[in-house]
């Protein structure tokens, strides 16, 4: 299970979707299956980088 907050920059629902979860733009969360701890943390980080790259590209 991973569990995203923020407290109003960064909209965690959008990234934790990426990975199959929801939730609000403050409060997300997302259920990794078959993965390691070790892929689930690269996974994230994949994320949250395209996240700021699209950010950027506003």
């Amino acid at each position: 299970m991973i569990s995203g907050r923020s407290l109003g920059e960064i909209n965690v629902q959008v990234i934790l979707e990426r990975l199959g979860g929801g939730g609000h733009m403050t409060v997300a969360g997302a259920q990794l299956a078959g993965v390691s701890m070790e892929e689930a943390v690269e996974q994230v980080k994949s994320q949250i980088q395209t996240y700021i790259e699209e950010a950027n590209a506003q």
